[in-house]
């Protein structure tokens, strides 16, 4: 059995959510993060199968409207809100900033501004009304793949695009750092994952997820030269609200 390989499998679970599992990495952190990227489809997995069980359980008790709320909660708990917080700061940053260091300057304040407060209520609104305007039929699915369609969009941002800070940073050990090998090997899980539940919709799917990652990752490197660990969790989330949108065109009929 390769221990290193379940070493980086929990250091992935460690690094995208709030479970803690004290998985030391000594002085090859950013290496060994980067590793770990290949895992994150199964952590969004992971991370799919309780939004599933949380909606599944609570539409059984209360009604459709809370236990879809209750579905984003869990969501923003389970990942101890790292994501929307990098939509948030990517918002303001964007939105706010007139040059590369304002932006990266504005980025970096853990203070919320104004358009950062927006987007987020935009976001979850949407989410929200995207939620719980699914098919019943496919509705589990959905949320059970959304994770996976989100954690996968960090694979090709950070193979194709560079870190945009000259310092260190969260974003710095996937930042043009991910090589072709994890890429593809990364690409092929999530593709069994999603093709697995959602049939061949799935390949659309990602498809859409590759283009608007690229979109992003564009946008942001005309703006700051590069993208940043706000960027990365600012693509989760539109990623994730993406999956859902194109859930409701791709399942109505179903």
């Amino acid at each position: 059995m390769n221990y290193e390989l379940i070493k980086d499998f929990l250091l992935s679970i460690q690094f995208l959510t709030i479970i803690n599992i004290q998985n030391s990495c000594g002085t090859d952190y950013e290496k060994r993060l980067r590793r770990t990227t290949i895992f994150f489809p199964f952590v969004g997995l992971l991370i799919g199968i309780i939004l599933f069980l949380t909606a599944k359980l609570s539409s059984l008790l209360l009604p459709l409207s809370v236990s879809d709320a209750l579905v984003l909660i869990v969501l923003i708990i389970i990942t101890g809100g790292l994501h929307i917080d990098g939509f948030a700061d990517t918002i303001d940053g964007f939105a706010g900033g007139k040059d590369k260091e304002n932006i990266l300057i504005i980025m970096k304040d853990s203070r919320i501004g104004t358009f950062g407060v927006t987007g987020l209520i935009m976001l979850l609104m949407t989410k929200y009304l995207a939620i719980q305007n699914l098919p019943v039929d496919s509705k589990y699915l959905i949320l059970t793949v959304m994770p996976v369609f989100g954690r996968w969009s960090v694979l090709p941002m950070g193979l194709l695009f560079e870190y945009a800070r000259t310092e260190g940073g969260t974003g710095k050990a996937f930042a043009g750092s991910i090589k072709l090998k994890e890429f593809i090997i990364g690409t092929i899980l999530s593709s069994v994952i999603i093709v697995s539940l959602l049939g061949v919709k799935g390949f659309l799917m990602i498809a859409v997820i590759f283009i608007a990652t690229l979109i992003i990752g564009r946008h942001s490197e005309n703006r700051i030269g590069g993208i940043t660990g706000d960027v990365f969790g600012a693509t989760i989330e539109i990623n994730e609200l993406i999956t859902i949108i194109m859930a409701l065109v791709l399942f109505n009929g179903e």
